[in-house]
């Protein structure tokens, strides 16, 4: 045998020692736990909706006239109406007059808008929607123990929101 064949045969085992790892990775598997608390707090908002100004007129046998304020007459149909300095518009005076005999109908429908508001006076809006924002506080949202138990606490405010999560990590190799 060759000096070369008889050092491979004496570091043979060292070497396969070696390449095998330590025994710590010998069963193969690794696990990570993570538990965490998050906790949101929106702000305040307002939301403004204007309502515009509509009207309508109908009628069967009967013709109409309208005239806007400071306007001219408009016969069978509807003039231009007259806005405020704040948006808002004026119908003016709608007649109406029966043509012919028998039976007829008149209706008319008036929806006063909303005013142009100025600044951050608005209201007078049809629709206003107010949502109050949540409160800090000094306490913490909740708790975590080192069994991963999780106590959300302080959550019943309007605005807040706290959310608990545990993940589990099993890597194998």
């Amino acid at each position: 045998m060759s000096t070369n064949q008889q050092l491979m045969k004496k570091f043979f085992p060292i070497l396969v020692l070696l390449m095998a790892g330590s025994a710590v990775n010998a069963g193969g598997l690794s696990t990570r736990h993570q538990t965490s608390l998050q906790y949101v707090n929106t702000g305040g908002a307002t939301e403004y909706t204007r309502m515009g100004a509509s009207y309508s007129i109908s009628g069967t046998n009967v013709t109409t006239t309208h005239t806007p304020d400071g306007g001219s007459a408009v016969s069978g149909g509807i003039g231009v109406q007259t806005y405020a300095a704040t948006g808002v518009a004026t119908p003016g005076t709608i007649t109406g007059t029966q043509t012919g005999s028998g039976s007829f109908s008149f209706a008319q429908s008036f929806t006063q808008g909303d005013i142009a508001g100025t600044g951050s006076d608005y209201t007078d809006f049809g629709n206003v929607t107010v949502n109050t924002g949540g409160s800090t506080g000094s306490s913490a949202p909740g708790t975590v123990t080192n069994a991963h138990v999780t106590t959300l606490t302080g959550t019943n405010v309007a605005g807040t929101s706290a959310t608990a999560q545990f993940v589990s990590e099993i890597t194998a190799f």
